[in-house]
């Protein structure tokens, strides 16, 4: 049973889960301390009142895949439409999950989800991947799907009501996306454009991507032990890794492919 899980303490993910328990979900409930199920024929719907990046708890719930729906809060105030997976690189975890971990990837419904909602018709909104970042870290696999942008945006249920209705539907009714390869991404800014120009265009479905400022820590360290963690922690293990060329300096793609080398893995440049 797939579950999609949303929070009301987030007004983008509120008003997508709700959309989508009014608009889908006609059969039965059930409530529990930390959550409400709306149990339909395929596909759960999951209330929660807590932050989705602190839900670990949602591991022991038996979801074959985890759907998170949120917010995501952007300093140039675009509206976006982004799915992306979860997991810490680095030392910290500000933001849910645990220090140099995880969760596993869920690469091919995530790019069925990411052609659904390029497929939404809208000349101002962004469709794209966002690179791995926060929490929760879960064993179930899963991926986050978010509406970014200012606070208005956020909140503009219309924008969130289209993007439930592409994401449900995809979920339901299975994508015309076909899956080439699974692959890591290495070297990206946060919003990967050319990982999600690979994936909609070549059918590239990326599980873990890596993007260029956590390859080092602020104390110096590299993250680059992380990159066979990234391959294994996924629905489907990577057959090869994507490094965004011109994304990395001379010396990090020395790094990177010294330890792509190391682990075993092929590597393509885009």
């Amino acid at each position: 049973m797939l579950g999609i899980i949303y929070s009301s303490s987030d007004a983008a993910s509120e008003n997508m889960g709700r959309h989508m328990v009014e608009s889908h979900v006609a059969e039965s409930v059930r409530t529990a301390e930390k959550y409400t199920v709306y149990q339909g024929k395929d596909i759960s719907i999951c209330r929660i009142g807590s932050p989705l990046t602190n839900a670990d708890f949602i591991d022991s719930m038996g979801f074959s895949t985890a759907v998170f729906l949120s917010k995501h809060q952007s300093s140039a105030g675009i509206a976006s439409f982004t799915t992306h997976p979860m997991g810490n690189w680095g030392s910290s975890a500000d933001l849910g999950g645990r220090p140099k971990s995880l969760s596993v990837a869920a690469p091919v419904l995530m790019l069925q989800v990411l052609g659904a909602i390029n497929a939404v018709p809208s000349e101002t909104v962004e469709k794209t991947y966002e690179v791995t970042h926060h929490g929760p870290l879960l064993d179930t696999p899963s991926l986050f799907v978010e509406l970014g942008g200012n606070a208005s945006v956020i909140k503009n249920a219309g924008l969130a009501r289209k993007l439930s209705d592409a994401v449900y539907g995809s979920l339901a009714n299975g994508s015309s996306e076909a899956c080439d390869k699974v692959v890591i991404g290495i070297g990206s800014r946060h919003y990967p454009s050319k990982f999600t120009a690979l994936a909609l265009g070549k059918g590239y479905a990326f599980s873990h991507m890596l993007p260029s400022h956590m390859i080092y820590n602020k104390d110096g360290s590299d993250n680059l032990d992380m990159l066979k963690h990234a391959a294994e922690r996924s629905e489907l293990h990577a057959d090869c890794a994507v490094i965004e060329w011109k994304g990395l300096r001379s010396s990090e793609r020395e790094k990177v492919i010294h330890k792509l080398n190391e682990i075993g893995m092929d590597y393509e440049r885009v």
